[in-house]
């Protein structure tokens, strides 16, 4: 981003929108925080991390997958049998900044 007040498209305006949501959301926030600092973490080891309920992690794990805040080394359909593993999505988010600090 150029500056504070000059977003270049609709898609900074959504990114900037979406890290504004995350923030507000603790548990997201401590999500991606978390993330930031071990890497790609499986539900079970962010769930630890956080000290939060693996379900309420996977709730929120999959709005920031759909924001495309993080990723998943496995697609949601292929999910099952194997244990997926989340990391924050390159270039998308910066932790304990927002779009506009640059």
């Amino acid at each position: 981003m150029t500056a504070d007040s000059e977003l270049q498209s609709p898609t900074d305006v959504q990114t900037l929108e979406r890290t504004a949501r995350t923030r507000r959301t603790p548990i997201r926030a401590q999500i991606v925080d978390y993330l930031a600092s071990n890497g790609a973490s499986k539900v079970a080891d962010i769930s630890n991390g956080i000290a939060s309920c693996r379900d309420s992690v996977r709730h929120h794990l999959a709005a920031l997958e759909s924001a495309s805040i993080v990723r998943s080394n496995i697609a949601p359909g292929e999910r099952g049998r194997f244990t997926p593993f989340y990391a924050l999505t390159p270039g998308r988010f910066a932790p304990g900044k927002t779009e506009t600090d640059s």
